[in-house]
């Protein structure tokens, strides 16, 4: 079998003309988001919503399709659109967002708001138009300006956010409950059983209080795909408020109870965080290194390696509350430690049927979910 090798002028060749590719493909990329901010003023002047999912869904198998047709791969087409329909959003809703000028006169306090997801909220509240001021015991500076001691102002603030650890969010919300303010006030807990007596406390001073969780990370930059949860405590003009505050972004808003709310995260967060602990504590035990594993793993290995990679560089404290602060979370894995033990049994007793029978009950439960 003969190999066709290439002259050093014809590789330099070649590689010319990919980059002239590379450079017409980022060109049209920017011709794209010109046309989709075209469209974005069009939608700003009519009210008309952010997403399209059908025109989404007819762009994504036109390209599939296309790509087919020249012996392409259509999850190449697929990746390319999504990433670049997904980047179009982004700019459509900053744009929406900057001239949405919704707190517009208002001011809003952000007790925590040096901290990741503290930071992310007064960067959010500013994009919207409000006057943000931050209280943190943080020393380092920040952008927005510091309120050293926020107790006697609070009654100034139009919007008032606990971005504070779990620990002590409930504590903050006790005192405000005892401070009255006039203006919204709201948490942004990744659980609430915690905060659940000052919450609790708010609603019975007659506070417009409700709880809301961000489900995304402070790095996360638009809100297209993603989802904010409110958690209704009793006040139904704060929840009314508190979801206004998103209405001009593509974020899917869900409202859930107190109860509701953990008992979903005991199975979204607490599952998810546990299982990949375990994955990433397992791997760290074995002694076997990380590089080595990568170069010859398989593509399931390396999705469940940056998942749990991810998880365990986050603050450890922080995911510790998330197991103990949830009274839900004992039963999820409780539930996990069963399945794990039969899955193992049914291997150490060369159990076919049994392993089988798992692997396609949970398959037929998350398909038709």
């Amino acid at each position: 079998m003969s190999e066709t090798t290439l002259k050093d002028s014809e590789l330099a060749e070649l590689r010319r003309r990919l980059d002239a590719i590379d450079d017409a493909i980022i060109d049209l990329a920017a011709e794209r988001q010109s046309i989709v901010a075209t469209i974005s003023d069009h939608k700003l002047k009519t009210s008309t919503p952010l997403r399209h999912y059908e025109r989404e869904a007819e762009v994504i198998a036109r390209g599939k399709a296309r790509a087919e047709s020249h012996g392409l791969s259509p999850r190449l087409a697929r990746e390319i659109l999504e990433t670049l329909i997904h980047h179009s959003l982004e700019n459509q809703e900053t744009r929406k967002l900057v001239s949405s000028d919704h707190g517009t006169g208002q001011r809003a306090l952000v007790i925590g708001g040096m901290g990741r997801m503290g930071g992310w909220t007064a960067r959010f509240l500013d994009t919207v138009g409000f006057d943000v001021n931050v209280a943190d015991v943080s020393p380092e500076p920040g952008e927005f300006r510091r309120v050293d001691d926020w107790e006697p102002h609070v009654g100034d603030y139009d919007l008032v956010v606990v971005a504070v650890t779990l620990r002590p969010s409930n504590e903050i919300l006790l005192r405000l409950a005892e401070l009255k303010p006039r203006g919204l006030i709201f948490d942004i807990g990744s659980l609430k059983s915690p905060m659940r007596s000052g919450l609790n406390a708010l609603a019975a001073a007659g506070c417009k209080v409700c709880s809301v969780h961000p489900m995304f990370g402070p790095g996360d930059i638009g809100l297209s795909g993603r989802h904010i949860l409110f958690v209704d405590v009793g006040n139904t003009q704060a929840m009314e408020e508190a979801r206004a505050l998103f209405a001009h972004t593509a974020a899917e808003c869900v409202d859930l109870s107190l109860d509701e709310h953990d008992e979903v995260m005991a199975w979204v967060l607490g599952l998810s965080h546990m299982v990949n602990l375990a994955f990433a504590g397992a791997i760290d035990r074995s002694g076997e290194a990380v590089p080595l594993l990568r170069q010859i793993s398989s593509s399931t290995f390396n999705a469940q390696l940056k998942v749990a990679a991810q998880v365990v560089s986050e603050n450890p404290h922080l995911y510790f509350e998330i197991q103990k602060g949830n009274d839900k979370t004992g039963q999820v894995l409780t539930q996990f430690k069963a399945v794990l033990d039969d899955l193992h049994r049914a291997v150490e007793d060369n159990d076919e049927q049994a392993f089988a029978e798992t692997m396609t009950s949970a398959n037929r439960r998350i398909r038709d979910s």
